[in-house]
C-alpha cells in the first residue's frame, strides 16, 4: 500500500519580540524520553587560557529539547544539507580525536 504524502506547508519566519541567542558548539550531547529529545551544545575550550597542557573541558552553551515527529524532520534535513554540502565541496572528513586527546583526564 502506497503511502499517501500530505501536501508541503511552507510558514513565513517572524521576529521574535525577545533578543533571539546565537549559539555555537563544536561538541553535542543527547538524551531522549518517550517523548521528546534533548540536545546540550557545548564549545571544547581550554581550561587555562592559553595553557593547553592544562586539559580542556566542554563548556554547555546551550540545549534545545524537540519532540519525536520534529527529531525525524530535523535528521531528513540534516542528511539532505550534508550531501548537498559534500557535492559542491567535497567529503567531509570525520573528527578523530587522538588517544589521551583533550577531553582525557
Amino acid at each position: 500500500m502506497e503511502e499517501e504524502k500530505q501536501p508541503e506547508q511552507k510558514f513565513e519566519w517572524g521576529e521574535s519580540k525577545q533578543v533571539t541567542p546565537e549559539i555555537y558548539g563544536n561538541f553535542f550531547n543527547t538524551t531522549w524520553t518517550l517523548f521528546d529529545v534533548r540536545f546540550q551544545v557545548g564549545q571544547l575550550i581550554a581550561k587555562k587560557e592559553g595553557d593547553l597542557s592544562a586539559g580542556f573541558v566542554v563548556e554547555k552553551r546551550g540545549a534545545v529539547t524537540i519532540a519525536w515527529p520534529q527529531v525525524k524532520l530535523l535528521r531528513d534535513t540534516l542528511v539532505d544539507l550534508v550531501a548537498r554540502y559534500e557535492k559542491a565541496n567535497g567529503e567531509i572528513k570525520p573528527l578523530v580525536l587522538p588517544p589521551g586527546g583533550p577531553l582525557a583526564p
